[in-house]
């Protein structure tokens, strides 16, 4: 039954839930409940209901994976745009290399899957990232020194004038994108490769997954903080004494300090050690620590 709240404009073919389930959705396991959730199943399903919730003034978020974020505890009085439907990859060639045409919703796992099914390499270094490729994008996340911003060729998105962003309008920095600072819907990402032995593609993604064996199990979001100036967010908060501090069920991780663990039902006991953890810090060495999680609904 479509709910009458969304009006008579709102777009009959977009598939949405009610009572939006934070906790089911999420890395880190916790918070309430979002008004609804829509998923999108296409590019013209996802422009449509981004540009109906822009246009109506209602609070909305753009959710794929759930890594990286906390949603508040309670109900949430506006809506999610969960991409978790958002799935594809094409290819093509381009000046003696391959691009891969990623629709947002599409995981790390099944991107490296799809590379290691028909040999492209250049993406082996996203091996275990728990996120979606939008997610990743807007976040230009990455592991071990590489990014994926370094492999976008361009971005289509909603939300500018322009449907399509360049690399270099993409502006990548440390965890940073263009499409970070704006309210928009990246719809696909084009990703530079190059042709591999899938064998060898099969081996690195291996190689990649073994060195991130070790970090912390538990429900968590991954590091919580950013690197500031190059150093270890997790050694700057492992030297202030803080591994294994907590806040109701949330931990520091004894394993890897910039782990935060919960093992309850209380997204405010997450925050509230995030923001226990920044004073700290900053009472010790006058750093401020700044998050790379994202936060949905108010704190």
């Amino acid at each position: 039954m479509r709910d009458n709240s969304l009006g008579r404009d709102a777009p009959p073919c977009v598939p949405f839930e009610e009572n939006f389930s934070f906790s089911a959705h999420t890395t880190y396991g916790c918070g309430g409940v979002a008004k609804r959730a829509f998923f999108p199943r296409n590019v013209r399903e996802a422009r449509l209901i981004f540009n109906f919730l822009n246009s109506s003034g209602e609070r909305f978020f753009v959710l794929g994976c759930g890594s990286d974020v906390l949603a508040q505890d309670g109900r949430y009085e506006g809506s999610i745009i969960c991409t978790s439907r958002l799935k594809g990859i094409t290819f093509h060639a381009m000046k003696g290399e391959y691009v891969l045409n990623v629709l947002s919703g599409t995981t790390v796992q099944e991107l490296l899957h799809f590379c290691r099914t028909y040999g492209f390499s250049g993406l082996e270094f996203l091996a275990g990232i728990p996120a979606s490729i939008g997610g990743l994008t807007c976040m230009n996340g990455g592991a071990f020194g590489s990014f994926i911003g370094d492999r976008v060729h361009s971005v289509r998105l909603c939300g500018l004038k322009k449907a399509v962003l360049s690399h270099d309008e993409c502006n990548f920095a440390y965890k940073q994108s263009t499409m970070r600072g704006i309210k928009c819907l990246i719809t696909q990402t084009n990703l530079q490769v190059s042709r591999e032995n899938p064998a060898l593609v099969a081996k690195n993604i291996k190689s990649i997954l073994a060195k991130r064996a070790n970090q912390p199990g538990g429900r968590s979001c991954g590091c919580v903080f950013e690197n500031y100036c190059g150093v270890s967010a997790g050694e700057i908060i492992e030297n202030a004494g803080l591994k294994g501090v907590s806040v109701g069920k949330a931990y520091v991780s004894e394993e890897h300090a910039n782990f935060i663990i919960n093992k309850g039902n209380s997204s405010a006991d997450v925050y509230a050690l995030i923001a226990l953890v920044k004073n700290e810090v900053y009472k010790k060495f006058g750093v401020t620590l700044k998050e790379e999680v994202c936060y949905i609904g108010d704190f």
